[in-house]
């Protein structure tokens, strides 16, 4: 399963848009995260289709990064999502 890491523009309906864009392709957000402060945030997900996430991504001008568990995702690379989970006693094992 591949991890996508992508910031949302501080903007009513963002990401509201990106779901959309991955509903419309028929690809099922399985696991999400996310962490807002103040204007700036992070959201990470696992969607059923890496392939056609990419693509929706790209087709809405969306930066993001990939992540793959089984290379090592690493929670620490991506400081405002590891903070924001810290501050709500979630711990990453």
């Amino acid at each position: 399963m591949i991890w996508f890491t992508v910031e949302l523009s501080d903007k009513p309906g963002s990401l509201a848009k990106m779901a959309a864009a991955l509903g419309s392709a028929g690809i099922n957000i399985g696991a999400i995260v996310g962490i807002a402060e103040d204007t700036d945030g992070a959201l990470m997900l696992a969607t059923s289709d890496a392939t056609g996430t990419r693509k929706a991504f790209e087709s809405l001008g969306l930066a993001f990064e990939e992540h793959d568990p089984e290379a090592g995702l690493d929670i620490a690379d991506h400081p405002k999502v590891a903070q924001g989970l810290a501050d709500r006693g979630v711990g990453i094992g």
